[in-house]
């Protein structure tokens, strides 16, 4: 059973032959992926034994184990062979701007779904940086939080320093849980910002930037 993220994550795969899920954990997603025909076979990474022996307790339960390489190392370097999609989600967006920076030459054009709990604008920067871009960034709320999913494509895309910050396909989503996202977004913002306002120390060009990503956000929520 898939909570609500990795839901959206299911569902933002494309069909493909074979597919990578960094950081596999508990191989819930691959399982679904598997056992509905989405992928025909799947690579399964983890930096730890125990995350792995998880994930083949998983696949084994569910009568997969033929159709899954298990593979234990960091990032994409377990990776050789060409992927249709891989997957790196449940991580912090320091730790998958790494992952993708360190490893992008065994990316080899394959399509990506990317689900950081921190640190979105690191992943819209590290896509630009080894020349991919966000074709889709879809909200969701699961266990009390919100979450951005991303599918990137290969093929830079020029971002500016706002459009890294607040993302630009988001706003194209029809997410039932866009305008909570962006009110959550535009609170955590203003708070930011009150908070400036009373600090000793002037930060006046943080707090212009500040204001200039509250009305935004407003424009899109109002129309």
């Amino acid at each position: 059973m898939l909570d609500e993220r990795l839901s959206l994550v299911y569902d933002l795969y494309d069909k493909c032959a074979l597919a990578a899920d960094i950081g596999t954990d508990h191989a819930h997603l691959p399982a679904a992926l598997l056992q509905r025909g989405r992928c025909r076979k799947m690579i399964l990474t983890d930096r730890s034994e125990s995350a792995l022996d998880n994930a083949r307790a998983e696949i084994s339960r569910r009568r997969l184990t033929d159709l899954v390489s298990f593979r234990l190392g960091d990032g994409l370097a377990p990776l050789e062979e060409t992927c249709g999609m891989i997957s790196i989600t449940g991580m912090g967006g320091r730790t998958i701007r790494t992952i993708l920076t360190e490893g992008r030459e065994r990316l080899k054009n394959a399509s990506l779904i990317l689900s950081a709990h921190t640190d979105w604008p690191l992943i819209r920067q590290s896509l630009a940086e080894i020349g991919y871009h966000a074709e889709k960034e879809e909200p969701c709320y699961a266990a009390g939080r919100f979450y951005l999913v991303i599918r990137a494509r290969p093929g830079a895309e020029a971002l500016n320093d706002q459009q890294i910050r607040l993302g630009i396909r988001l706003f194209d989503s029809t997410s039932p849980w866009l305008l909570p996202f962006l009110a959550r977004r535009r609170e955590v913002l203003e708070r930011q910002l009150a908070g400036l306002e009373t600090a000793t120390e002037a930060h006046p060009e943080l707090q212009e930037q500040l204001r200039e990503d509250i009305a935004y956000y407003t424009e899109k929520m109002e129309g």
